[in-house]
């Protein structure tokens, strides 16, 4: 079974950096890809005063597939392997979850996504998994 690399993907620059690196990664060592979108869990209360509960799976479908495009735009010139997870949920935590994955082992990830709250240096995505996780991460700047 081939070794798997998790790279968490929101089609933001940082992540687009961190995927050019982890297919160059996976070229020369052999590793699978498995590319992670996390949409935001959105179907709260509040959220549900505004949009109806098929309006928010239509986003987060949509915002999945608008970042998975922009993936397999780039992975269709590369000879590797790779298989697209999209998940919902807070993005550090479905990160570190999927990190625990039978045969991950290693993330590749940018230093900040499309999220509102940029950190001073790395974004707080990052710096969550890099804290928690029990598997070796790189951040690509």
């Amino acid at each position: 079974m081939k070794k798997k690399l998790l790279v968490p993907f929101d089609a933001s620059p940082s992540s687009t950096r961190a995927l050019t690196y982890a297919v160059q990664f996976a070229e020369e060592v052999g590793y699978e890809l498995v590319i992670l979108n996390v949409q935001l869990e959105f179907n709260t209360r509040n959220v549900r005063k505004f949009a109806g509960e098929n309006q928010i799976k239509y986003y987060q479908e949509e915002a999945a597939s608008q970042a998975f495009e922009s993936a397999k735009e780039y992975l269709e010139h590369h000879e590797v392997t790779y298989t697209l997870r999209k998940r919902i949920g807070v993005p550090d935590q479905v990160i570190l979850e999927e990190s625990g994955d039978e045969g991950i082992s290693l993330i590749v990830m940018g230093t900040r996504g499309v999220g509102r709250v940029k950190g001073a240096i790395l974004g707080s995505v990052s710096y969550n998994v890099l804290q928690s996780t029990k598997i070796p991460v790189t951040i690509v700047p």
